[in-house]
C-alpha cells in the first residue's frame, strides 16, 4: 500500500472518529444512554414556551424532562422522561400543571400531588391527567389575562421601570422588612375591630346622607350669615357703645341680686303653694287663652272697637241676692275639681251657671243638669232666692216692712235678727233656732 493511500485511509478514519464523537456527544446530551421512565401527559394545550428538555418538577425538585410534544385533536400529548429512582417516589395519582418559570421565561411541567395521594411509584407508560382544580384554573386564567397586558407593554419602558424600581429598592431591604412587620402588627390589632369599623363606616354613610340632604339649608344659613355679618360691620359703632352699657347693666344686676337675693328666695318660698296651685291648673290655661283670643273680636265690638266711644250692652235688672246669713253662708273649701276647660274655646251660648262649692250652695233647690260636679249639683241658695214671683217680696222683707213703721226705722236698715225674732209673731208662731 502506497503512502498516499495510507494517508487517505487515516483521514477517513479520523473523520469517522470525529463523527462518532459528535454523535456520542449528541446522544449524551439527549440522555440516550440514561435509563428513564417514560410517561405521557394529556393537556389541553402545551403553549409556545414549553420546549423539549424543559424541566419536570415535583414540589420544586427536578425529577425529569420533557422529551417531546405531539398535537392531537383534543389538545396535546407531552412525553416525559423521569428519573427511575425519583419516579418510584411519586404517587400514581399526580396531576400535571404547565407553569412558567418566570414572567417571561419558558414553561415547565409541575407534577402536583393531591391531598390524598395514591401508592407511590409511577410506572412506564403511565398517563398523567392535567390538573383541573380551582386553583390551577385560576392560575391559568391569570396567566391568560396577563398575556394581553404583556403584549401591550413596551419592553423598553418596562425595562426602564424595573430598573428604576431596582435602584429605588437597592439597599433598603431591612427598612422595607421592618415596615412590613410594623404593618403586619398594625393589621393584627385592627383585625378584631373590623366589625366595629364596618359599623362605623355604615354610620358614616348615614351621616353623609343626612348632611347631603341638609346641605341646601346649611348653604342658605351661611348666605344669611353673610347678611348678618355685613349688618354687624355696619353697626360696629353702635355695638361698641352697647357693650359698655351691657357691662354696666350686668354690674347693676349683680349688685341688685346680691342685695335682694335672699328676698327673692323668700318670695319664691312664700309663693310655693301658689305656684303649685297654678301648676295644678296649668292644663286649663291654653284653652282659657284660646277662648280669650276668640272672644277678642266680640269684646272689641261690645267695647266700641275701631275708635267708637260707645258700649254695646244689654242690661237686665233682676232681683238682688239676699244678704249674707251665718252660718248658712259660712265659706267652705270644698271645691276639689280638677282643671277643666268648660267647653272653651267654643263654650255653650248662653254659658250655663256652674255651682262653686264655697258654702253658698243650697241642695234643697232644683238641680242643674249642666253642673260638671256630677250628680246634678244645685243652683245654690242665692239663685233659689231669685226664683220668686215677679214683683213680690221675700218673707224677711215683708216682716221688715211691717217692723219698720213700728220701730220708726227704715225697713232696709233693720237687721235680719229683728226679722228672725218678730217673724213668728207675724206668721204661724213657730220659732226657728239656728245652731
Amino acid at each position: 500500500m502506497s503512502e498516499r493511500v495510507r494517508y487517505r485511509m487515516l483521514g477517513i478514519g479520523m473523520v469517522i472518529v470525529i463523527v462518532l464523537l459528535l454523535a456520542l456527544t449528541v446522544a449524551l446530551y439527549n440522555k440516550a444512554f440514561t435509563p428513564v421512565t417514560e410517561v405521557t401527559v394529556k393537556a389541553e394545550r402545551a403553549g409556545l414556551q414549553l420546549l423539549p428538555h424543559s424541566d419536570v418538577k415535583v414540589r420544586g425538585l427536578i425529577v425529569g424532562e420533557v422529551r417531546g410534544t405531539d398535537a392531537t385533536a383534543k389538545g396535546a400529548t407531552l412525553h416525559l422522561a423521569l428519573d427511575p429512582d425519583k419516579a418510584k417516589l411519586v404517587p400514581r395519582n399526580v396531576q400535571a400543571r404547565l407553569l412558567p418559570k418566570t414572567l417571561f421565561g419558558e414553561k415547565y411541567v409541575d407534577l402536583h400531588i393531591p391531598d390524598q395521594p395514591a401508592p407511590l411509584g409511577l410506572r412506564e407508560g403511565a398517563v398523567i391527567p392535567q390538573d383541573r382544580s380551582q386553583t390551577a384554573i385560576e392560575v391559568d386564567k391569570v396567566l391568560n389575562d396577563l398575556l394581553p397586558l404583556l403584549q401591550a407593554v413596551k419592553p423598553a419602558e418596562l425595562n426602564a421601570t424595573l430598573n428604576a424600581l431596582a435602584t429605588a429598592l437597592q439597599g433598603r431591604g431591612d427598612q422595607i422588612g421592618r415596615n412590613l412587620e410594623q404593618a403586619d402588627d398594625l393589621l393584627r390589632k385592627i383585625n378584631p375591630q373590623l366589625g366595629t369599623l364596618v359599623h362605623d363606616l355604615h354610620g358614616l354613610a348615614d351621616v353623609s346622607d343626612i348632611y347631603h340632604a341638609a346641605a341646601p339649608d346649611l348653604l342658605q344659613t351661611l348666605r344669611n350669615l353673610n347678611v348678618t355679618s355685613r349688618t354687624i360691620t355696619d353697626k360696629r359703632g353702635t355695638i361698641e357703645q352697647l357693650i359698655p352699657a351691657t357691662t354696666a347693666l350686668a354690674q347693676d344686676g349683680d349688685v341688685f341680686m346680691r342685695h335682694n337675693g335672699p328676698k327673692i328666695i323668700g318670695v319664691n318660698i312664700a309663693n310655693r303653694d301658689v305656684a303649685s296651685l297654678v301648676a295644678r291648673y296649668s292644663p286649663s290655661l291654653p284653652c282659657v287663652f284660646a277662648g280669650l283670643m276668640k272672644l277678642k273680636p266680640e269684646a272689641e265690638r261690645v267695647a266700641g272697637g275701631g275708635g267708637s266711644k260707645t258700649f254695646n250692652l244689654t242690661i237686665e235688672i233682676v232681683k238682688p241676692r239676699p244678704g249674707y246669713k251665718y252660718p248658712l253662708d259660712a265659706p267652705e273649701a270644698k271645691d276639689q275639681r280638677n282643671p277643666r276647660c268648660y267647653g272653651l274655646p267654643n263654650p255653650k251660648v248662653p254659658f250655663p251657671d256652674y255651682l262653686a262649692l264655697d258654702g253658698t250652695q243650697d241642695d234643697l233647690w232644683w238641680k242643674n243638669p249642666d253642673d260638671p260636679n256630677g250628680g246634678g249639683g244645685s243652683r245654690g241658695r242665692a239663685l233659689s232666692n231669685v226664683f220668686v214671683d215677679t214683683g213680690s217680696l221675700t218673707p224677711e222683707q215683708q216682716i221688715k216692712s211691717v217692723l219698720g213703721p213700728l220701730t220708726r226705722t227704715d225697713a232696709n236698715e233693720l237687721s235680719d235678727v229683728s226679722a228672725l225674732m218678730f217673724g213668728p209673731l207675724l206668721t204661724d208662731g213657730s220659732v226657728v233656732t239656728i245652731k
